[in-house]
């Protein structure tokens, strides 16, 4: 019988290992109680810009205005599932989301986290039409770990 290789073994292709997503919402004249009373969802976090707030531990000045919503953290979401699953919690009217463009930046920002170095997604026609409808660019980060054991 042959041996076995002393290499580590790796594991290839797959979905994301976690994900964390955000639909934000940012501008210098951003007012949160408006967004939160237009979106009708109350935010995760929301500040204005030159409010005083902590980050890890200690006291910093925001830089601008923000209003975000998290869907709760699970690591048995796939992406577009994900996706849609935080829409639904948000208006669909394209008109609500072309006024908050109109003066704001809005993105989808989702932390992708792999514990291999190749995993992918795909993000259904669909889920690409529903983004672009709210006017919301797609902004990944990608963290990459070593197997976890």
């Amino acid at each position: 019988m042959p041996d076995r290789p002393s290499h580590p073994q790796f594991t290839v292709g797959g979905d994301l290992d976690e994900l964390r997503l955000s639909v934000r919402i940012t501008g210098d004249d951003l007012d949160p109680q408006a967004v939160t009373g237009l979106l009708g969802v109350e935010p995760t976090f929301a500040a204005r810009k030159g409010d005083l707030r902590e980050s890890s531990g200690q006291p910093v000045v925001q830089r601008t205005g923000v209003w975000y919503v998290d869907l709760a953290e699970s690591k048995e979401w796939v992406l577009d599932d994900a996706i849609t699953t935080l829409l639904t919690h948000l208006p669909s009217e394209p008109s609500v989301w072309r006024a908050l463009a109109e003066t704001h930046t809005i993105d989808l920002l989702c932390g992708a986290f792999l514990l291999g170095w190749n995993r992918s997604f795909v993000l259904a026609p669909a889920t690409l039409e529903a983004l672009a409808v709210r006017h919301m660019a797609l902004s990944v980060d990608i963290y990459c770990e070593e197997e976890r054991r």
